[in-house]
C-alpha cells in the first residue's frame, strides 16, 4: 500500500509562483495525500489563485492567517498534518518528476527519516543541476552514522526533500523557533535528529529550487551574518556532544562544515553582498579571518589532510583575497584545459 503524506506549503504573496508549485503536485500521483497550503497574510492575489487553481479537491486544505512570516506558517500547517509523513514544499520551488509517486512508494515504515537530494534550476535559463553531490546509491544508516555526510553535504540545512514522521513531530512537540531571522530550519532538523535511529539518504531529486539570476541561498544579507553562523555552530556542537554521542571520526569529519562555513561568509562578502561599502565588506573579511573559531577550524582542517598547503598558508596569513584570486585562476584554467580536451 502506498504511505500517505501530508504536505505543507506556506505561501506569502507568492502570485508569480504558486499555480506552478501546486500544479506539480496535482500532476503526480496524490490521491490520499493531505496537501495543507498556508497562506501567511498575502497582500496580492495568492489567496484567490490557491482557489482557483485548487477547486473543491478534497485532498487540499486552503488556510489564512495574518503575516507571522514562513516559520509560524509552517507551525501551523503541523497542528492540520494528519498523514504518516510530513514533507515541507515551498511555494516558489515544485515537486520533480515522480517525486510524490516515488516518496510513497520508498516510505517504509521502519524509517523515521528519509533525507532526499533536489535539482536546481536558474530561471531564464536552461541550467538545471543537483543541489547536492551525495553518492548516487541510497544509503540506510543507523543512530547518528550520517550526520556527517549530512551538514557537509548541505541536506541537513533545510526541511524541503524530506520526509518526517509526523508522529515524532507531534510526540515531542517540534515545531520551527519563531522571532529569529536565521538557522531555523537547521534548528527544527537538529531538534527532529535527536529522535532518529533509522533513516535514509537518498540520491533521488524530491523538488526542484529555482534561482532568479543574481539571488539564491545565500543572497539575502543578514547583519553580523558570521555570528550567527556560529551561533547555530555552537548549537550544533551542543546536539554533537550531548544528545548525538558522536563517535571521534564523526566529529573529525564534520570540521569541514564548519570551516567551509567561515569561507562561504567571507565569499559572500566579497562577490554577492555588493551593495555594502567596500571598507565594510573588507572589515567583516578580515574578523573571520581573525576569528579564534575559524583559525580553529581551519588548523583542524590542514591536520586532517583536507586543507592545500597553499591554501593554508594564504589563509593562516589572513590573505583572503589572494586566496580567492588563486581559485579564481584555477577554475578558469580548469576550463580551458577542459575545452582544449574537447576539441
Amino acid at each position: 500500500m502506498k504511505k500517505e503524506i501530508s504536505i505543507i506549503i506556506p505561501v506569502y504573496n507568492g502570485a508569480s509562483h504558486i499555480k506552478r508549485c501546486i500544479d506539480s503536485v496535482l500532476s503526480q500521483d496524490y490521491i490520499g495525500c493531505q496537501i495543507i497550503i498556508v497562506d501567511d497574510g498575502s497582500t496580492d492575489d495568492t489567496l484567490e489563485i490557491c482557489y482557483n487553481t485548487v477547486g473543491q479537491n478534497k485532498y487540499f486544505v486552503i488556510l489564512h492567517q495574518e503575516n507571522q512570516g514562513v516559520s509560524a506558517a509552517r507551525n501551523t500547517g503541523l497542528t492540520y498534518a494528519k498523514k504518516e509523513w510530513t514533507y515541507f514544499l515551498d511555494a516558489d520551488d515544485e515537486l520533480d518528476t515522480d517525486a510524490l509517486e516515488y516518496m510513497r512508494t520508498v516510505a517504509d515504515s521502519s524509517y523515521e527519516w528519509i533525507i532526499m537530494n533536489y535539482r536546481k534550476h536558474v530561471e531564464g535559463t536552461e541550467k538545471i543541476f543537483f543541489g547536492s553531490d551525495i553518492s548516487q546509491n541510497e544509503k540506510i544508516y543507523y543512530s547518528k552514522a550520517g550526520f556527517a555526510e549530512l551538514l557537509n553535504s548541505g541536506l541537513f540545512m533545510y526541511p524541503c526533500g524530506k520526509l518526517y514522521k509526523t508522529a515524532i513531530i507531534k510526540k515531542h512537540e517540534i515545531c520551527f523557533p519563531l522571532n529569529i531571522v536565521y538557522g531555523e530550519d537547521i534548528r527544527f532538523n537538529l531538534l527532529y535528529f535527536c529522535y532518529v535511529e533509522k533513516y535514509r539518504i537518498d540520491p533521488f531529486s524530491a523538488f526542484i529550487y529555482h534561482i532568479r539570476q543574481g539571488e539564491g541561498a545565500g543572497s539575502a544579507y543578514y547583519e553580523n551574518a558570521y555570528q550567527m553562523q556560529m551561533d547555530i555552530d555552537e548549537e550544533i556542537l551542543k546536539k554533537v556532544y550531548g544528545s548525538y554521542k558522536l563517535d571521534r571520526q564523526t566529529l573529525q569529519e564534520i570540521n569541514q562544515y564548519f570551516f567551509k562555513q567561515g569561507i562561504n561568509i567571507a565569499f559572500a562578502y566579497l562577490t554577492i553582498w555588493k551593495q555594502l561599502p567596500f571598507k565594510k565588506r573588507y572589515h567583516e573579511i578580515q574578523k573571520i579571518m581573525k576569528d579564534t573559531r575559524f583559525k580553529l577550524f581551519m588548523k583542524q582542517e590542514w591536520e586532517s589532510g583536507r586543507l592545500h598547503k597553499i591554501d593554508y598558508f594564504l589563509l593562516r596569513n589572513e590573505q583572503f583575497f589572494i586566496y580567492y584570486g588563486v581559485h579564481v585562476l584555477y577554475v578558469l584554467c580548469k576550463k580551458v584545459i577542459q575545452r582544449g580536451k574537447e576539441k
